[in-house]
């Protein structure tokens, strides 16, 4: 089979592959308002049948639908690929401030504008167009290919996990392949190789009925300055957490993930500005990025006490409200996080309220793993300057793959840098659609070699 043919066919399809994006785009597909979901579903249902897929099916959940697909190989004892992505967008508001309609897709300078263009819809549809050009020149594809396709991706796939405990044979494969999220500002991606978990909890006080005068200050309890003692007593200046156990199953870095932190860049002045602060707290690049991919976090969010309007009240709040969330990174529980943080807020007031949301556990996959050295061998014949992340520093549903399936996950993002994802004038570049197409194709022929 010749993956030189695969691309050729590729470039000559370039204007059919857009008409497509358009089509898709085109098509509503807003999960939080249940907005053209369905019709999103049979749109891709039709999409997938054309290609060539054996199986195509529109699977239930409690929420939105995901569509399953299945192409098998001619090879004997060829491996699987499932491709992850989500048709699901977030919702187009504020409306007014779109140059054109959200519905509209329009290009303009080399770029496709329209909702869902580079989130997901751009970036999942490179992996449907990659088969369908092996297709097209080979009559075969090298590997059995599965697509999974979220449709509640932007709500934090609350559905996931009980759909994939519930399909495991049907989503059985030797490596899952995701495209999502932005490149980095170098026009190449960082391909990810796990993503921290998160824990959202909320702390509440109430030590009165109703507000008071400040002069009873130092008199009666003030739930403000309870929570923020509490939140003291937690984590130091240096940021390092102060609760019994948190720390207690955090994993180093390995030999090989040093290595790779080894060749990043990094401009500390240059990351400032972009985060829009003075300085980072961490200046080295080691322990930058310690800190980024291998650390846990705990953050403040929000809090909210007393009066806070124009002007003053001399006032003792009746209660206060904190919210925070935990990033957690591989073998980090969040039942065991969710256990040591409200232990440490009863011991210092029991009358603290503390309240989860929602969790979601860390993922990580070995970087020295054949199948992952593969796709990254295959994202640099496209993209010779790829870095590879051990981990990402935000979150993601990955782990229903690493920590349930047992299989390991590759990221690579296809989208451009600037492609202003959840916001007005979402767009995805032209040259970085037709590029994901090539690298998905590459990622194929590498793990048919395998």
């Amino acid at each position: 089979m010749s993956l030189v043919d695969v691309h050729r066919h590729i470039e000559a399809h370039r204007d059919d592959d857009l008409e497509l994006l358009k089509k898709l785009v085109a098509q509503p597909s807003v999960s939080a308002r249940n907005m053209g979901v369905r019709e999103c579903t049979e749109l891709l249902r039709s999409l997938l049948t054309e290609l060539g897929c054996d199986t195509v099916a529109i699977c239930p959940t409690d929420g939105q639908p995901i569509v399953f697909a299945e192409r098998k190989s001619k090879k004997a004892g060829a491996k699987t690929i499932l491709f992850y992505g989500h048709y699901d967008t977030q919702p187009p508001d504020p409306v007014e401030e779109w140059i054109t309609p959200p519905f509209e897709p329009t290009v303009r300078d080399g770029r496709l504008y329209g909702l869902g263009a580079a989130d997901n819809k751009g970036q999942f549809l490179a992996h449907l167009l990659a088969v369908r050009s092996w297709l097209a020149t080979e009559d075969d594809v090298p590997v059995n290919v599965k697509f999974i396709l979220d449709g509640e991706e932007e709500s934090g796939s609350p559905n996931m996990r009980a759909f994939v405990e519930t399909h495991k044979d049907m989503l059985m494969a030797d490596l899952v392949y995701n495209s999502d999220g932005p490149m980095n500002a170098g026009d190449f991606p960082e391909i990810k190789l796990g993503f921290r978990g998160d824990l959202s909890m909320e702390f509440e006080l109430t030590t009165a009925t109703h507000q008071n005068h400040s002069k009873t200050g130092q008199l009666i309890p003030n739930p403000a300055i309870e929570l923020c003692q509490l939140v003291a007593s937690m984590i130091d200046r240096d940021g390092h957490v102060l609760i019994d156990g948190f720390y207690d199953d955090e994993l180093p870095p390995t030999a090989y993930e040093r290595e790779l932190m080894d060749g990043y860049a990094f401009e500390p002045k240059t990351l400032a500005r972009v985060y829009g602060v003075k300085k980072l707290l961490k200046t080295a690049k080691e322990a930058y990025y310690t800190q980024l991919m291998f650390r846990p976090t705990f953050t403040i969010n929000g809090m909210s006490s007393g009066y806070c309007g124009p002007g003053h009240k001399t006032c003792v709040p009746r209660s206060a409200l904190m919210k925070l969330d935990v990033r957690l990174v591989k073998n980090m529980d969040p039942e065991k996080v969710l256990e040591k943080i409200p232990r440490h807020a009863a011991a210092f007031d029991p009358e603290i309220v503390v309240r989860a949301g929602k969790a979601m556990y860390p993922s990580k996959s070995d970087a020295e793993q054949p199948l992952c050295q593969a796709a990254i061998a295959a994202a640099r014949s496209v993209y010779p300057n790829a870095v590879v992340h051990p981990s990402s520093g935000g979150s993601n549903p990955d782990y229903v793959w690493t920590g349930i399936m047992k299989m390991p996950s590759v990221t690579v993002p296809y989208g451009n840098a600037d492609q202003t994802n959840h916001s007005p004038n979402e767009n995805l570049r032209l040259d970085c659609f037709h590029k994901g197409i090539h690298v998905s194709a590459a990622v194929i022929g590498r793990i048919g070699e395998i």
